[in-house]
């Protein structure tokens, strides 16, 4: 796997190259905000939470999610699971993320 030694910097980096047509918003790790604008002090463990969203207003098809996943593969990153992140009726059917 990509070993980025916890630094949020550098797998946003890398994780900004993922996909042409959706946006990396933010990453998480356990549940803190690390990337943007996080702060260098937090602990990090190995598992990140990236949260990618259309730089439009159109909908995320699947082949995008699809796209990203294929594309972190070959960059050597592991994605452990996917959770799309849905409308209901016009409301968010999801929590947003710290700093959101």
């Amino acid at each position: 796997m990509l070993n980025l030694l916890c630094q949020a910097e550098d797998l946003a980096e890398v994780l900004q190259t993922l996909s042409s047509d959706l946006e990396l918003k933010m990453i998480t790790n356990r549940g803190v905000k690390v990337w943007p604008n996080g702060f260098d002090e937090t602990f990090c463990t190995d598992h990140w939470r990236c949260r990618y969203q259309k730089k439009d207003t159109s909908v995320v098809q699947k082949k995008e999610v699809v796209e990203i996943l294929a594309n972190a593969l070959d960059k050597n990153i592991d994605a452990i699971k996917t959770e799309n992140l849905y409308d209901f009726d016009g409301k968010r059917g999801y929590s947003l993320g710290q700093g959101q």
